[in-house]
């Protein structure tokens, strides 16, 4: 066989094999991990609207933001989840991970107006996220 010849085919497998792997393993990766982060953005930012009884107007605003941040954000973990790799999935188990149960109860924690209850629920939700801890 030519050697040019074998040096394009094994090119054209090559990129091929790079192709499928970064498409259908990293990508989905990487769709998570952006999923993923939101979640601790929108702990930060809506901390003071767990609950707006007794609230003014814009805090109430910012009360339903909340409610409606939350459960995007645990759609699209969701989804993300479907698509992740057999290999990533069980990584994040071993790590003590479990982002299924945690997309779960941020729908919960959408609905807590409970200030311990929220934080409870939070706590949980960062931990099987492998997401940092409230200081």
């Amino acid at each position: 066989m030519d050697p040019k010849l074998l040096a394009v085919l094994i090119g054209i497998i090559s990129g091929a094999a790079g192709y499928w792997f970064s498409t259908f393993s990293i990508q989905p990766v990487l769709r998570y991990r952006n999923h993923r982060n939101p979640v601790l953005m929108d702990f930060i930012y809506y901390a003071q609207v767990v609950n707006a009884d007794g609230l003014n107007d814009e805090m109430k605003a910012l009360y339903r933001e909340r409610v409606l941040a939350n459960r995007k954000s645990s759609a699209q973990l969701t989804a993300a989840i479907f698509e992740l790799p057999w290999w990533y999935m069980q990584w994040i188990r071993i790590k003590g991970q479990a982002p299924k149960e945690a997309a779960a109860k941020l729908i919960g924690y959408s609905n807590t107006k409970d200030w311990d209850a929220a934080h409870d629920i939070e706590d949980y939700i960062r931990r099987k996220l492998g997401l940092p801890k409230q200081t």
